[in-house]
């Protein structure tokens, strides 16, 4: 849990990181800026913090699995040990960003760095580092006194294209941050997380909940009704049992799990299978207890949905007992179902 109720923006400096393709430099601001209007310094803390709103962290981490040789937490952990250092650590971030930034989809921008206090994060008060990049521009229409009419340019505060939030705690493992990328349409252009800040999920319970219901979606998908031959209701049957266990437990217990959704000896052995080889493409690792994370289940109850979808006509939700529909095909070959039920709503 996050929480930025006595969060106060310490320090902040901006840079312009432009596109090398498009022949573009690094230009660095001279200074730290002051920050003195109340109604600005209120606007900055909006833009910067009100968009992480889901609880999932990250660290930072490195090829050779030595954080310690990872460009932007040394300037991090620089910045932690003496919090004056910022604009000189903001510059070296900055200069670091740019030599990343080689891809044609990449866009120009502003780079911000910022220093908070009194951030509250998983019942720790901490400071934090900020490192925002806004990239896209909206239009405005400002009209002055004299109803006069201006065409500005600038960001919009209800947008936050790319940004990171490094918490002081955690060190050792990298940190504890939130990251948040808007514009990663392009594969190539997802140089923020792989390529600049170098992160990986914190495996936590969030990342825990999340995975293993997204696991079991994949498999459901991609495996079961493959080697079994199941078709939607059974499919949609072991989803809402899945769905059932995340909602109605607090920890999370492998053996138990698989008990209660898959039940058949045969699909739980495939189901194992299937995990190891996910474990290994997504490069994550499955606890076999953890506790479970009402947040990430919530964020994940899309997954959960059930929809069997019939040609361009229907769609039938299913969030319950798979014995109440049957399956048939009549007489001149049309396939049908057939509920049952108690009330209609």
């Amino acid at each position: 849990m996050i929480n930025y109720i006595q969060t106060q923006l310490e320090a902040l400096t901006v840079h312009f990181i432009g596109n090398q393709i498009e022949g573009e430099d690094v230009k660095f601001s001279p200074s730290l800026l002051q920050i003195k209007d109340s109604e600005l310094y209120d606007t900055l803390l909006k833009y910067f913090l009100t968009h992480f709103k889901e609880p999932e962290f990250f660290r930072f981490t490195f090829s050779s699995d030595e954080v310690e040789l990872n460009p932007v937490y040394n300037f991090i952990a620089n910045i932690f040990d003496d919090p004056a250092c910022l604009y000189e650590e903001s510059v070296k971030i900055a200069r670091h960003l740019f030599e990343k930034s080689r891809h044609p989809n990449i866009k120009s921008g502003e780079l911000f760095v910022v220093y908070f206090t009194d951030l509250f994060v998983d019942d720790e008060m901490v400071d934090g580092v900020g490192i925002f990049k806004s990239e896209n521009k909206d239009v405005f229409i400002k009209v002055g006194n004299d109803f006069s009419l201006q065409r500005l340019e600038g960001s919009n505060i209800g947008k936050l294209d790319k940004g990171c939030i490094i918490f002081n705690t955690g060190r050792d493992n990298g940190f504890k941050i939130c990251n948040i990328d808007h514009s990663n349409r392009f594969k190539e252009a997802q140089y923020w997380r792989d390529d600049f800040l170098i992160l990986t999920p914190l495996s936590d319970e969030y990342f825990q909940t999340k995975s293993y219901i997204q696991a079991t979606k994949s498999f459901i998908k991609n495996r079961m009704s493959r080697e079994f031959d199941t078709d939607s209701a059974d499919e949609a049957a072991v989803m809402n049992r899945s769905q059932n266990y995340f909602k109605n437990n607090e920890k999370f217990d492998t053996f138990e799990y698989e008990q209660k959704v898959f039940k058949d000896d045969k699909v739980i052995e495939a189901f194992q299978d299937y995990k190891e080889e996910y474990q290994q493409i997504k490069a994550l690792s499955f606890d076999d207890v953890f506790d479970i994370s009402p947040s990430a289940v919530k964020r994940q109850s899309r997954v959960f949905r059930s929809v069997i979808k019939l040609d361009k006509n229907f769609h039938i939700y299913v969030h319950g007992d798979k014995n109440k529909i049957q399956k048939g095909t009549d007489e001149e070959g049309r396939k049908y179902y057939i509920l049952y039920y108690d009330e209609e709503n």
